[in-house]
């Protein structure tokens, strides 16, 4: 069964439901248009939650509603969702410590990745931001540049090894089929566990780990969400709970009310025992590191546990708690994301020779100048073409799809765009109550006709090279003006060196290998809790990227 029931469990869940049926009776967006359920018990949340593709629902929406409606939450609740630049601003970035995540987010991440940075609120989040920040600033950055490089080529060796060496057969037209998630998550495990910890995974070299296995089975395990409607009845009442039962009650034993909740204690147990045996096997490295001042993530981590400053002190539970953060948060998202920017260039060959000219034309300068031929940052940035499809890669395929916030105060959020009400007004703020639920589409601001144009839906970097062609943005967002890495004080603090990662694979890959994928070959963007790529049909394998690979001629360029 999907839920393991007990006399206690029964109580709990029927007192709150008694208690909660009469507070979440309470509509406070009657005023805002917005698509009608037919269930007060479950709302849009159950439909929403089991769509399999990203932006079945939303896309309709918000081409009826505008870019702010309201939203059938469970038992009854309005829920604010969003996707207008301008609230977006004022929710992530103006008022950021004032819409805390929801209750349910909190107690679901705190499930993942422990009291970390990525789950503590107001204060311990400044802490935890400020003992971190030294450790990803953009010179810190660059000496984790040449390992992203080394795990590149490594990536090629075994390529050339296991698909192209001389007594491999490949198919007409000499490719080979080389499934990209399952490549590009190792070598992502592999670069954040040397450059963050000095501590070698061995994912591309299959080396038996059971952190990296429980990963590849963490959030994909299917199904991610049952679709059943029992699962979205205990969420919409754990939520009203002032703290998370699974996690935290009078006997400290962690109830188990779903197969999701035993997924994620088995995890969480497991990733803190793996962490903390990378802490140990590597402590004498990260106390000389400290010692020593160096600003990489292992010493920081070994120097704000040692400080009596209480105001930068991680403890040990929060240390351990970064590190399963980083491991998690550092490798998936990233390799998630070049994932998609190889199917798109797969999809469109004349790009991938566009970005070869740019990587050959920098490789000549150099060597024309005498210098080393090794990629620096700078070289990196000065790409415009390359750099153009790393945007757009981004903004068509954030891996994060949406953010749950909560305003602690009443407020008023501005809109860029008007929306109609429901009596005929023209509406260009929405005031909102204490405790108001928002979801913020991430995916749908990426792809709003209103700021990325009518093509918003189409393949196309040059857009990042003629601004001229973007509309009038809202400054959003930590990169280009995009949500991928969310906004404000809660955006993404490892953005540069997953930006800095995508850089040093595509350009490792490119000039090595030509990239296609077969036209019969439906990809689409799967929702399990990030977007993924599956191959339609095929959505029990889970997610899934097939790409044809073949070496690229040497005089190609």
């Amino acid at each position: 069964m999907d839920h393991l029931f007990s006399v206690t469990t029964f109580c709990i869940l029927y007192a709150l439901f008694v208690s909660t049926r009469f507070l979440s009776m309470r509509k406070s967006l009657k005023f805002l248009r917005g698509p009608s359920s037919t269930s007060w018990l479950f709302g849009h949340e159950h439909e929403f939650l089991k769509q399999v593709e990203v932006g079945q629902l939303s896309e309709s929406w918000i081409f009826e509603y505008g870019s702010a409606f309201r939203f059938d939450g469970p038992l009854g609740q309005d829920v604010l969702y969003l996707a207008d630049p301008k609230a977006l601003q004022h929710v992530l970035q103006t008022s950021s410590y004032h819409y805390p995540r929801t209750k349910d987010a909190k107690n679901f991440l705190r499930r993942v990745f422990g009291n970390s940075i990525v789950t503590v609120e107001g204060s311990a989040h400044q802490r935890h931001r400020k003992a971190l920040r030294p450790a990803f600033s953009a010179s810190q950055l660059k000496t984790f540049l040449s390992l992203a490089q080394k795990y590149t080529e490594c990536l090629v060796t075994k390529w050339q090894e296991q698909y192209f060496s001389a007594e491999r057969n490949c198919q007409e037209g000499g490719y080979h089929v080389i499934p990209m998630t399952t490549w590009i998550s190792k070598l992502a495990l592999d670069l954040i566990g040397e450059s963050a910890f000095g501590y070698k995974f061995g994912a591309l070299e299959n080396e038996v780990n059971t952190l990296s296995s429980i990963l590849r089975h963490l959030l994909c395990a299917p199904p991610f969400y049952s679709g059943r409607y029992p699962t979205t009845f205990f969420k919409a009442l754990l939520r009203e709970l002032p703290t998370d039962l699974t996690l935290y009650n009078p006997v400290n034993v962690p109830l188990v009310l779903t197969r999701e909740d035993e997924r994620f204690n088995r995890w969480m147990e497991a990733a803190e025992a793996a962490a903390k045996s990378v802490l140990q096997e590597r402590a004498e490295f990260g106390r000389q590191g400290a010692e020593e001042g160096n600003e990489d993530i292992l010493s920081i981590l070994v120097r704000s546990n040692n400080t009596q400053d209480p105001t930068k002190r991680l403890d040990e539970k929060e240390v351990l708690a970064q590190m399963v953060t980083l491991i998690l948060a550092g490798h998936e998202t990233t390799a998630g994301a070049t994932n998609w920017l190889l199917y798109e260039l797969s999809r469109h060959p004349e790009h991938q020779q566009r970005i070869l000219k740019e990587i050959y034309a920098i490789k000549s300068a150099k060597l024309d100048a005498g210098e080393d031929a090794s990629f620096t940052s700078h070289d990196y940035d000065s790409m415009p073409f390359f750099n153009a499809c790393i945007k757009e890669a981004l903004r068509m395929y954030p891996i994060a799809i949406i953010l749950n916030r909560s305003t602690d105060r009443d407020d008023v959020i501005p809109l860029s765009e008007p929306v109609i009400s429901t009596s005929g007004e023209i509406l260009t703020r929405i005031p909102v109550k204490k405790g108001q639920r928002v979801i913020i589409d991430v995916s749908s601001y990426n792809r709003l006709k209103s700021v990325w144009g009518e093509d918003t839906n189409k393949w196309d970097p040059e857009r990042f090279l003629n601004p001229k062609t973007l509309q009038q943005m809202t400054s959003l967002g930590v990169y280009a003006n995009l949500l991928t890495f969310s906004a404000g004080v809660r955006a993404c603090i490892g953005w540069r060196f997953a930006l800095q990662e995508m850089q040093a694979i595509i350009a490792g890959l490119i000039p090595m290998f030509e990239f296609s994928i077969d036209p019969t070959i439906d990809i689409f963007r799967a929702q399990v809790g990030t977007m993924v790529p599956m191959v339609r049909g095929k959505e029990a394998e889970g997610p899934q990227l097939p790409l044809r690979v073949k070496p690229r001629a040497l005089n190609e360029a």
